[in-house]
């Protein structure tokens, strides 16, 4: 099993620069605006240019830099371009941009579908409505994955074109907790018997008074009795609040984690990114707004858009109708302390205005509705019909332009910035991202939650090394990108401490890789970082033990020298391992000769036509590099070692060798012939024989003309 697609991380990395879809990174202020357009009858408009569309940030406007038409399958239509095992389903486009005007081809749309703390009633209802719309067989361009947020995010079905993978994930989600109405069928019950009792102690005192003697003596234990039954109806009720209150606060912040987690795992595709969220509700108290706002940050720097579905408003009871039970109690409970002529209350007045404003708040369309419409999408709300919202979602994955500009303010001082996109038409409506924060690095979603206590052990001294972990970073000078220095990181996933839960028959393992780079100076420049959270059932764990992560990134660094630190932090087991490595990017000369770091290849992979765009650093023609990162070598297994490097402006006349070294003494000499010269970069991939070496370290070193790079392996004696 392998965890990540390496091949897409690259992939992914290599195509956020291109200028048709560019995620704000901390090396580029190029902003992208992913726009939907419909009239005022909800249709699609498609026929729009640059010069229709009005672009501001903070009310100032902006100049549109690119306009592109994004166009997929064979037009706008319901089920678009379905594909079954033996045809394509046909279908009749309702509106065609002009071919002349439409742009190529995009990598087709990505789709999460998160199923958010359900109850079996609402669960049963978003599962119809899913299966209803995918088909029962057959493929799609389209990639879905299904992700259930109970305990932290399960991974159901990980993105497939495989419609049948998908509704088999889909059907094996599972109710969370107690079913709604039953709790509120008790609260009512306990309620109602709350108030009998009053009415009957209050009658009771009133006889007694008037009678005396033994009466009283029989009433005041009848009384009693009855005061005793309601301070436990109390203590149930005030405990199911408490509780209730809680759980919504820890439903929050777990749907938070859930939803920062399906963020990260699309932010590594290209093409439109959707999230379909079902959930009872997004609560919008002070605890948690920060954290849903983290969410709607992540999701705007991935351009990630999110679909909102209130799965109460899957049935036939009002999304208020919660708010006004409260308000009802509270009114039925003063009515009848007047009518009794006493003011006994079980908690001060306010508490009982704040809980119906708390209510209020936790109303399932205001969290729901702010994620949606702050990342380009919209609610779904009172209905129980979705199959028009899934088309409505189709045709946005369809047809949408993509606009790009260079804000006029480029100060990154952390602080929102509005976005405001208008079109030059009556009637037309325009659904796009509400705007972005300018921060010079792109922090991960909801960073802090798992970047802190790897931060943390990454400072302790000595270094912590719980288990095998290999990191390395090297330095490509393109004249494009003179500071461009991919890292990676690699750990096998049997380093990890893995749950499995019996009762759900599931595994779960959690960690993140985190990158610290340092200046000279000590000062931290970047942090990038990657939470990785492993489920699936129980019966695979062993395969899922057998995995490996692989963590890329490609930061653009000033001319200087930096400390790399990297982490593997394992949550569960609460270690991890760390190493620390030195990385030189040279200042940019764009007359001389420039030469990348000297990689190490551990395997290649061939990558489909078209998938490679031109400077990915670690790619060669069609082959994509896996660079060795520490690893030792098996030399009975591997007679050569290969490498690779670049070199960058005029080639002409130059000359290059290779030397093999131990301790510093060289034990063999040889040229490097060179490829001819095509363009301002040289790829170079060969071969030094190592079959002959003994176990140990080596260094292998490449001189081009008065330009030196070394790197260091070791062999290891195959095991016998």
């Amino acid at each position: 099993m392998k965890l990540t697609c390496a091949a897409a991380v690259f992939l992914a990395i290599a195509q956020a620069g291109s200028p048709q879809r560019q995620a704000i990174t901390s090396t580029t202020t190029a902003i992208l605006v992913d726009a939907v357009v419909r009239d005022k009858n909800g249709a699609l408009i498609t026929d729009l240019s640059a010069s229709d569309f009005e672009l501001a940030e903070d009310g100032v406007p902006q100049t549109i830099d690119s306009f592109t038409r994004v166009s997929h399958g064979g037009g706008i239509g319901v089920g678009v371009a379905w594909k079954a095992p033996d045809r394509t389903l046909a279908v009749t486009p309702t509106a065609r941009p002009e071919p002349a005007a439409s742009a190529p081809l995009e990598d087709a749309a990505t789709v999460a579908l998160v199923y958010d703390h359900l109850s079996s009633d609402t669960l049963s209802l978003a599962q119809k409505a899913t299966l209803d719309y995918v088909p029962l067989s057959g493929d799609s361009d389209v990639r879905v994955g299904v992700f259930a947020g109970d305990v932290g995010v399960r991974m159901l079905q990980f993105y497939t074109t495989d419609r049948t993978a998908v509704r088999q994930a889909v059907a094996r989600i599972t109710p969370i907790g107690m079913i709604e109405e039953q709790k509120v069928e008790r609260a009512d019950t306990l309620l109602s018997r709350r108030r009998e009792i009053d009415a009957q102690n209050a009658a009771a005192i009133s006889d007694v008074t008037a009678t005396g003697g033994a009466a009283l003596a029989r009433g005041a234990a009848d009384i009693g009795e009855r005061e005793m039954e309601r301070a436990l109806i109390q203590t149930e009720l005030t405990m199911m609040r408490t509780f209730d209150a809680f759980d919504r606060s820890q439903k929050g912040h777990d749907t938070a984690g859930v939803l920062s987690s399906v963020v990260q795992s699309l932010s590594i595709y290209p093409g439109r990114k959707t999230i379909v969220f079902f959930s009872e509700g997004l609560p919008v108290t002070p605890a948690l707004s920060s954290r849903l706002e983290s969410v709607i940050d992540a999701a705007n720097r991935a351009n990630v858009t999110a679909y909102a579905v209130d799965a109460k408003g899957l049935r036939t009871n009002s999304s208020l109708a919660d708010a006004r039970k409260e308000m009802t109690n509270f009114v039925e409970d003063r009515t009848q302390q007047t009518a009794l002529g006493t003011t006994r209350t079980d908690q001060p007045l306010t508490m009982a205005f704040e809980r119906v404003e708390d209510t209020l708040k936790l109303d399932s369309r205001t969290g729901l509705a702010k994620l949606a419409e702050e990342t380009g999408g919209f609610l779904v709300e009172q209905s129980n019909d979705l199959s028009s919202a899934f088309r409505r979602i189709d045709e946005d994955n369809q047809f949408h332009y993509l606009l790009t500009y260079a804000p006029k303010n480029n100060t990154f001082d952390g602080r929102f910035r509005a976005i405001r996109v208008g079109v030059r038409r009556s009637g037309a409506h325009v659904f796009a991202r509400k705007g972005y924060r300018a921060v010079r690095a792109t922090p991960a979603a909801d960073a802090g939650s798992y970047e802190i206590p790897a931060l943390a052990l990454l400072d302790r001294a000595p270094l912590p090394n719980a288990f095998p972990v290999h990191a390395a970073a090297f330095s490509f000078p393109d004249p494009a990108r003179p500071g461009l220095s991919p890292v990676a990181v690699h750990v096998s996933t049997a380093s990890l401490q893995f749950t499995v839960d019996a009762n759900r028959a599931t595994y779960s393992a959690q960690t993140a890789v985190v990158v610290r780079i340092r200046d000279a100076d000590g000062h931290q420049v970047q942090t990038l970082s990657q939470q990785y959270l492993l489920t699936g059932d129980a019966k695979d764990v062993e395969a899922a033990k057998k995995g490996e992560i692989l963590f890329y990134r490609e930061p653009d660094l000033p001319p200087g020298v930096y400390s790399i630190e990297s982490i593997v932090f394992d949550a569960a087991a609460n270690r991890g391992s760390a190493r620390i490595a030195t990385l030189t990017v040279p200042p940019p000369a764009p007359s001389a000769l420039g030469m990348s770091s000297l990689v190490l290849i551990s395997r290649t992979e061939e990558v489909p036509e078209g998938r490679l765009p031109a400077g990915s650093p670690l790619a060669v023609g069609r082959m994509l590099l896996y660079p060795n990162l520490g690893e030792p070598i098996v030399n009975a297994a591997s007679r050569e070692l290969p490498f690779y490097f670049a070199l960058y402006g005029n080639t002409a006349g130059a000359t290059a060798s290779a030397q093999l070294l131990r301790n510093g003494q060289v034990l063999a000499d040889a040229p490097v012939q060179l490829a001819s010269s095509t363009g301002p970069r040289v790829q170079h991939v060969g071969r030094f024989p190592i079959g002959a070496l003994p176990p140990g370290t080596y260094e292998l070193r490449i001189r081009v003309g008065e330009l030196t790079r070394s790197a260091f392996f070791t062999l290891r004696a195959a095991e016998r």
